[in-house]
């Protein structure tokens, strides 16, 4: 038994319409999740990790998370129509950051 305990974000826009997701968990496993989506946590059927879903409103494209440094970093929301973070340039995603980080200092 693996005691993981990983999040994931999902995107409200994409489980709305259909009758199947597919979540992807970080070892490369994926969990089919059948509608209607009541579930807020799932095991993977590969690593055994605990997998809690956390739906974010519509298609944001990205989270906005923390490193271990306090740097804003970039999250990946599932099911987004977003460009997969790991597809954005360096420069993209310096952007994206850079608009985070002049917002926080208007706050």
């Amino acid at each position: 038994m693996n005691n993981n305990i990983l999040y994931t974000f999902v995107a409200e826009d994409a489980i709305k319409d259909t009758e199947m997701f597919t979540l992807n968990c970080n070892c490369g496993g994926k969990v089919i999740i059948m509608s209607p989506f009541q579930e807020t946590e799932v095991t993977c059927p590969e690593c055994e990790s605990l997998i809690k879903i956390l739906i974010v409103s519509g298609d944001p494209g990205y989270i906005i998370g923390a490193d271990e440094n306090g740097e804003p970093k970039l999250l990946p929301v599932q099911g987004s129509k977003a460009k997969p973070i790991e597809l954005l340039s360096e420069s993209e995603k310096n952007k994206i950051l850079s608009n985070v980080k002049n917002q926080i200092k208007k706050d």
